[in-house]
């Protein structure tokens, strides 16, 4: 393709209130790579594209300096990405790109159209959407654009002609990733991207993601752009975008994203070999689901630099969890909590509060439980049925679901209301979950043992920020 071509791909900005409903959160929530698009506009310029990335969440850009930076580059196309949380945002960005330039063509891409085409697609300003994976669409897209022919045979699309909405064939997954060059990461710069407070032990620390596709049945889980098949990068591509992310960024510690690490043990030992054959010191976190790791396993983790691990665990209730799909059960989940503990890994438990069929007294057997179990945090989130979700597509028959703002649907506000209960007291458990795990004798005095250094001082301080607002203030 011609090499002038310009293609600028934007994450949209969004507030600390947006996300966290919060104004004070500060820089405890971390601000991550957004990395499919910087996987999109590697593998873009593999094939000749000129590729720009504005990252206005991470430079805090209004959309007048986004139209700027637009104008300064002479974009041909525009990509804008959006989550269900943040849409209002792309579409508050796509409209002012229109006002500037009514003639330049905008792509959609990302969770929100992928769940909600021909929603997405009704509003003017958007163009074109991407639906699922976007690397290999998006370049037959704008190979399509660039001709002025008709995109129908681009599978993967959504697209308006003659005030039509045109839907293609779904687009396949890519069954080997390793086709895929490492994101494009010098696109953007690097020092902007910060794990969460909590989530790192040693700067910089940053992230890559080894696989797409999440197996299991959780019926919150937000499948939309990846799918339910799994694919895995080969250990041999892992270790070699490590090398990179060492000796190109330096980085100290890396954290994989994947939504279940662990899931093939083979690939995770043999990624742990190559990392100790290259001489890589580095620490290292991941997320895991607690039914695929053992005592043994998680001694061969931590003799390998990890030092962290998030599992999802979502309910202390078991007919909560076996409504969920979670397909896991307390007894195992106490279980490797303390094998976890006993290998000298810290561990941090997700849990959500207001599942669909939630009722006060699951809620408190919820917070009983994480208080039981030996972990270093708790995260808890207010459940926030995604669109074409399983529970989404049910929520109403269990309680009171708004879309009217999809703003709201941050995790951290609440949309859905179970039967018998209220905003208000979701709100409330929230707070007392927290103040209940935290304030305790015995986790304050091993947190205060992990701070070593003025690293941990500026962790810490970032982290008792947002703790002591969502005490206070329960919100």
């Amino acid at each position: 393709m011609d090499p002038n071509y310009r293609l600028c791909l934007i994450n949209p900005p969004i507030t600390p209130e947006e996300k966290y409903g919060i104004k004070e959160f500060g820089s405890s929530g971390g601000r991550q790579m957004p990395l499919g698009i910087f996987y999109i506009a590697s593998f873009l310029i593999e094939k000749g594209i000129d590729v720009k990335i504005i990252d206005a969440d991470a430079e805090c850009l209004d959309d007048g300096e986004i139209i700027n930076r637009i104008r300064t580059y002479n974009a041909d196309v525009v990509g804008i990405t959006s989550t269900t949380m943040g849409f209002h945002r792309a579409h508050d960005v796509a409209r002012k790109i229109k006002e500037y330039d009514e003639d330049l063509p905008i792509l959609l891409g990302g969770s929100h159209v992928t769940a909600l085409p021909e929603y997405s697609m009704s509003f003017a300003c958007f163009d074109y959407g991407i639906i699922g994976e976007g690397e290999i669409t998006t370049y037959q897209l704008l190979q399509a654009i660039k001709d002025h022919s008709d995109p129908k045979d681009v599978d993967g699309i959504i697209y308006k002609k003659e005030g039509e909405i045109i839907r293609t064939r779904p687009r396949k997954y890519i069954e080997n990733l390793d086709i895929l060059p490492f994101p494009a990461r010098h696109l953007v710069p690097i020092k902007l991207y910060k794990l969460p407070a909590m989530d790192y032990r040693r700067d910089p620390a940053l992230t890559l993601l080894t696989s797409r596709g999440c197996p299991n049945q959780c019926i919150f889980c937000d499948r939309n752009v990846f799918g339910q098949r799994y694919r895995e990068h080969s250990a041999e591509y892992v270790v070699a975008e490590i090398d990179e992310l060492v000796e190109k960024y330096g980085a100290k510690e890396v954290a994989f994203m994947d939504d279940t690490f662990t899931i093939n043990k083979r690939r995770v030992e043999r990624i742990m070999e190559l990392m100790k054959e290259r001489g890589h010191e580095l620490d290292w976190s991941c997320m895991a689901r607690v039914n695929t790791v053992d005592k043994e396993f998680l001694q061969k983790m931590k003799a390998s630099g990890c030092w962290h691990i998030a599992y999802g665990i979502e309910s202390g209730d078991q007919d909560v969890l076996d409504f969920i799909k979670k397909n896991i059960t307390l007894e195992q989940i106490r279980r490797t909590v303390q094998y976890t503990e006993d290998a000298g890994i810290e561990s941090k438990g997700f849990f959500i509060i207001g599942h669909l069929v939630d009722t006060k007294e699951s809620i408190e057997k919820t917070i009983q439980f994480a208080k039981s179990l030996p972990l270093s945090e708790a995260f808890v989130t207010l459940n926030t049925p995604i669109p074409n979700t399983e529970q989404y597509k049910i929520a109403e028959r269990y309680g009171n679901l708004s879309t009217s703002d999809w703003s709201k649907f941050s995790y951290y506000r609440p949309v859905f209301v179970p039967a018998r209960l209220d905003e208000e007291y979701l709100l409330r458990m929230r707070k007392k979950f927290y103040r209940e795990f935290y304030i305790h004798p015995k986790r304050v005095i091993n947190h205060l043992k992990k701070i070593r250094s003025g690293v941990d001082v500026k962790r810490y301080a970032n982290a008792l920020n947002s703790f002591s607002y969502f005490v206070r203030r329960g919100r």
